[in-house]
C-alpha cells in the first residue's frame, strides 16, 4: 500500500519565519549574536551576559521562539517518518506552540522559584541562564537540520533519532560547562544541586518516557 505524502508547505512557512526571527535577533544584537555562536567554544558568553541578563530579554525571547518553532517542526517531521503522515494546521501549530513554550517557561519558572525558596538565587540564576542559552542554541542547530531532514535525507527515521541524540548531547555539554565553571559553588550546595537534577532535569524526561510508552 502506498504511503500518503504530506505537503511540506507548512514547513517552508516555518523555515522562513525562523530565518526572519534569527536575522532580527542578529540585527538587534550583532555582537551578542556573534558571541552566542561560540557558546560551547569558550565561557565568554555565559560569563559576560550573565551579569546583564534579565529574564527573557529581547534577544533570548526571539531565539526562544525560534527554538519552539523548530522543536515543533522536528517533532512533527519525526512523527511522520516514524509513525504516519500528520497534516499540520494553524490550530494544531498554535496548540503545540503553547504546549511547548508554556512547558519550558514553567520549568524555568520552577527553577527560579526553587532558588528563591532555598536562598540560592545566584546559583539557580546561573543554571537557568545556561539552560535558556542551550535551548536557544539548539534552536539554531535545528533550523538547518530540519531542512536537511525534510529535503535531503532518505533514511529519515534514522536521522530523526540521530538528531534527538545530538540534542541531548548539547544539553549535557551545556550542563557540564556550567558545572565546570561553578564547581566550588555547586559542591558547597551539592544536595540542592542533586535535588535540582532529579526533579527538573531528569524527572521531565522520565515522565515523558512513561507517557509515550503507556498502553
Amino acid at each position: 500500500m502506498l504511503r500518503d505524502v504530506v505537503s511540506n508547505d507548512w514547513y517552508v512557512i516555518f523555515c522562513l519565519a525562523s530565518l526572519v526571527i534569527v536575522v532580527l535577533a542578529k540585527t538587534i544584537h550583532p555582537q551578542r549574536f556573534s558571541a552566542f555562536l561560540k557558546l560551547f567554544g569558550n565561557t565568554n558568553y555565559l560569563r559576560i551576559y550573565l551579569r546583564e541578563h534579565s529574564f527573557f530579554d529581547r534577544f533570548d525571547s526571539l531565539l526562544f521562539i525560534n527554538f519552539c518553532v523548530n522543536l515543533i517542526v522536528f517533532g512533527w517531521m519525526g512523527y511522520q517518518h516514524i509513525f504516519e503522515p500528520l497534516d499540520m494546521s494553524l490550530l494544531l501549530f498554535s496548540q503545540l506552540f503553547a504546549f511547548v513554550a508554556l512547558g519550558f517557561l514553567l520549568k524555568i519558572g520552577l527553577e527560579l522559584f526553587l532558588g528563591y525558596v532555598l536562598d540560592l538565587s545566584k546559583l539557580f540564576n546561573i543554571l537557568t541562564f545556561q539552560q535558556i542559552s542551550s535551548y536557544n542554541f539548539i534552536g539554531l542547530i535545528l533550523l538547518p537540520l530540519n531542512a536537511f531532514n525534510v529535503f535531503g535525507v532518505n533514511s529519515a527515521p534514522f536521522f530523526s533519532v540521530l538528531t534527538s541524540i545530538f540534542i541531548l548531547l548539547i544539553l549535557l555539554a551545556g550542563m557540564t560547562k556550567t558545572i565546570r565553571s561553578n564547581l566550588n559553588m555547586l559542591l558547597n550546595n551539592f544536595f540542592y544541586f542533586i535535588l535540582y537534577l532529579c526533579t527538573l532535569e531528569i524527572g521531565p524526561f522520565y515522565v515523558l518516557f512513561k507517557v509515550l510508552n503507556r498502553d
